[in-house]
């Protein structure tokens, strides 16, 4: 007989404990649990990866070992559908998709806001993104998967654009849309839309009917302008890639101006 080969005793398991906070190396920044922050990515010529931290935890010896679980937030264009034009610039998707990664990793922390924050800054800085979807990775579904959508051309809203509200119908419209340009429509005092305008014609009002509204109920909206965002005239569901050149539908069973999902032109949107 062959005698029993001794045990390698097994490793004991590092013990991990669970922080509160941590502290950015190089940088006087305290991150928690609910943050968001910017992770440099392995490519250094590529932009920083953004993350929502959700847990902290350090191992090894003192806890020199200190990691990040996060839940990633995807670009427009690191999603199945891509960048569309509705996308704003500073536009993220909070994602399904989580990881661990090593604290080190984290630059800074920066700022997700809720999509009607962001349309109430004062001004938007480098570390200041916003977030009205979530993101399915695996399957390239959002959550809603119905958004308001306005002017003639029937696009969600982004607030990188300008747009210019009816005074007739309080509708909103982006000046491409209307034949002009954003310095006319800039000057613009009063506006209606083009059904409006013809609908006004066909009325015969009295001297002392009033024609639209006052100034001070006249609305512009810019992202650098501190005014309130459109409202919600009409729904359309969220487009997927896989649906492609078929025309917009409109259906009556899902609600007035509902548009269905698999009837969404992708050329429509681009």
């Amino acid at each position: 007989m062959s005698p029993t080969p001794a045990k390698t005793p097994a490793k004991p398991r590092p013990q991990k404990r669970i922080l509160e906070s941590y502290t950015i190396k190089g940088s006087d920044g305290v991150i928690n649990p609910g943050d968001a922050v910017l992770m440099k990515a392995p490519d250094s010529s590529k932009r920083p990866y953004v993350a929502r931290v959700e847990e902290i935890e350090a191992t090894g010896p003192r806890g020199s070992n200190v990691r990040v679980k996060v839940r990633w937030y995807y670009r427009p264009e690191e999603s199945m559908g891509g960048r569309r034009p509705f996308h704003g610039s500073k536009e993220v998707f909070l994602s399904d998709h989580q990881d661990v990664q090593s604290a080190d990793t984290i630059e800074c922390k920066c700022n997700v806001y809720s999509f009607k924050e962001y349309t109430k800054l004062d001004a938007v800085n480098a570390e200041d993104y916003f977030c009205r979807f979530e993101y399915k990775s695996i399957t390239g579904s959002f959550m809603p998967d119905r958004i308001a959508v306005f002017c003639k051309c029937e696009m969600p809203y982004n607030p990188d654009d300008l747009m210019i509200q009816c005074d007739d119908c309080s509708d909103w419209f982006h000046p491409a849309c209307i034949g002009k340009t954003i310095k006319e429509a800039k000057k613009l005092e009063n506006f209606s839309c083009e059904s409006c305008a013809a609908e006004n014609e066909k009325k015969v009002e009295s001297p002392h009917e009033s024609t639209g509204q006052s100034d001070e109920k006249k609305k512009w909206k810019h992202m650098n302008h501190k005014t309130q965002e459109p409202y919600q005239n009409d729904m359309a569901l969220v487009p997927k890639l896989d649906k492609v050149d078929k025309k917009w539908s409109r259906n009556d069973g899902e609600g007035e101006g509902a548009i269905i999902l698999d009837e969404i032109s992708i050329s429509s949107c681009m």
